[in-house]
């Protein structure tokens, strides 16, 4: 029988609560259009896959929202400003901690960490996401693993909101450090 690594329940609980805590937040924010500069007009609203966790139910989609814009001079549709890589299927701090787990261990015990603290991924996502993505990470050693400063900071989002009012947009997107202020 295999053993299960050792994750520290704090570790878990920031993670859990860092992925779990955005659910719902909506990305409306609009801008020029990315390839002509032109004027944007309203689209509709899309609901994105952030990330799927385990829960006591099973496993659970964490969605967030993302509004669409239509450009009037080009046609082109856009996106909102939101906590994703371009062409990711999960938010921004799953990559980031793909990467930064991959650094130390291999696709297999990074996958089976992610697992511990409570993230629904396998050693293939892992290893696709690592190969795809290859900006640097800015990290911390908590307990003996790299945490991305992403995940750190928007648990401490999380963690510090006033629980009667939604996170804004721009504090989640400052939090997950995926557009410059």
């Amino acid at each position: 029988m295999r053993r299960q690594p050792f994750i520290s329940p704090i570790i878990a609980d920031l993670v859990y609560q860092a992925m779990t805590g955005v659910s719902g937040v909506q990305f409306t924010k609009s801008f020029p259009c990315p390839n002509c500069n032109g004027l944007v007009v309203s689209h509709d609203m899309k609901q994105r896959r952030f990330s799927t966790v385990y829960s006591p139910e099973g496993e659970k989609h964490i969605h967030v929202y993302v509004k669409r814009f239509h450009c009037r001079d080009c046609g082109q549709l856009c996106y909102a400003k939101a906590p994703f890589y371009e062409k990711s299927r999960f938010g921004s701090p799953i990559v980031d901690l793909c990467l930064s787990l991959s650094e130390d261990h291999t696709f297999s015990h990074a996958a089976l960490l992610m697992n511990r603290m409570g993230i629904v991924i396998n050693r293939g996502t892992v290893r696709k996401t690592v190969h795809s993505y290859s900006h640097e990470v800015q990290a911390t050693d908590l307990f003996g693993l790299k945490l991305p400063d992403s995940v750190l900071a928007l648990s401490t989002l999380v963690t510090t909101a006033d629980p009667l009012q939604p996170l804004r947009e721009c504090d989640v997107l400052r939090a997950c450090r995926v557009y410059p202020d």
